[in-house]
């Protein structure tokens, strides 16, 4: 089977889950292909493939508009196929299940089939910064579950991710971030910390930082995904009104140190334990499964 993955990763969380992915197909004799979501032109030939997937960050309950405007440009098939979505999130939250709506709808009218979803919480970029300790459970479960939720998918198993309440319309009423990343990304600035080591530029995925006569310019088209502040070596960055979220410096995801002490300890607490237990109630499953 041949199977392309096309993904958006902000700062890298949906990115290490599609490289896990991308290793359980090959393990279990696949042929894969990713390709990497940003302002290039896409170059494959969809009609080659047996499977498409499409890997995302939530963002606001909704993909990000960098990926409806990737799956808008796409060529309506000659033929059905299926197509599965992989996403990631910082908090278990079921209004996250709203994410893919609008992504389903587009790809539906162009000859795609939806078969799976399988949503991960991985830690926040924005909004705080989970402990070390936190996100290594994270990504350590997310780990256990890719090799059971690849198989599932092979195996010609559907999954869908559970039904909301008045989900279409609170999608549509969250996707103003799309609108306000916009605005908000208008007003990002940069103080005295800043060394000028051109990173935010080069990482920037819509091309939104520019330096013009020495100064930085933010233009219109952020999409909010946090690479230029949380990668920043320095620290320099505002996120103009969201700048009390802010989370800078990536993640120590092999530190299993739980006596860390966490910041929001109480945040989303029921959700996420019922996460765990449920992700921990699927492995153990499969596990007596196979034995």
């Amino acid at each position: 089977m041949r199977i392309l993955i096309c993904y958006f990763s902000g700062t890298g969380n949906t990115e290490k889950v599609v490289r896990a992915y991308e290793e359980q197909f090959k393990v279990k004799g696949h042929e894969i292909e990713l390709w990497k979501v940003e302002t290039k032109p896409f170059e494959k030939d969809l009609s080659s493939f047996d499977s498409i997937g499409f890997a995302y960050p939530v963002h606001a309950f909704n993909a990000p508009p960098i990926i409806i405007n990737f799956a808008k440009a796409l060529p309506k098939l000659a033929e059905k196929k299926p197509f599965f979505i992989l996403n990631t999130s910082g908090e278990p939250l079921k209004l996250n299940n709203l994410s893919s709506l609008k992504l389903r709808k587009i790809l539906k009218k162009k000859n795609f089939v939806f078969t799976n979803e399988y949503h991960y919480c991985m830690p926040y970029n924005m909004i705080f910064r989970h402990s070390n300790a936190m996100a290594y459970r994270m990504w350590d479960t997310a780990q256990k579950l890719i090799p059971i939720d690849c198989e599932e998918m092979l195996s010609g198993k559907h999954s869908k991710l559970g039904y909301v309440f008045m989900g279409s319309f609170i999608a549509w009423l969250m996707r103003i971030e799309h609108w306000g990343g916009k605005v908000n990304g208008k007003h990002y600035k940069v103080n005295e910390k800043c060394i000028n080591c051109g990173r935010c530029i080069r990482c920037c995925p819509t091309n939104n930082i520019k330096i013009e006569d020495g100064k930085f310019v933010f233009g219109d088209k952020c999409i909010m995904c946090m690479r230029c502040s949380f990668f920043c070596p320095t620290d320099a960055f505002k996120i103009g009104w969201f700048n009390s979220w802010k989370v800078n410096g990536p993640y120590n995801f092999n530190d299993p140190n739980n006596y860390e002490q966490k910041s929001h300890k109480n945040w989303c607490k029921k959700s996420y334990n019922k996460y765990f237990a449920r992700c921990e109630k699927k492995i153990k499953e499969y596990g007596d499964n196979n034995e």
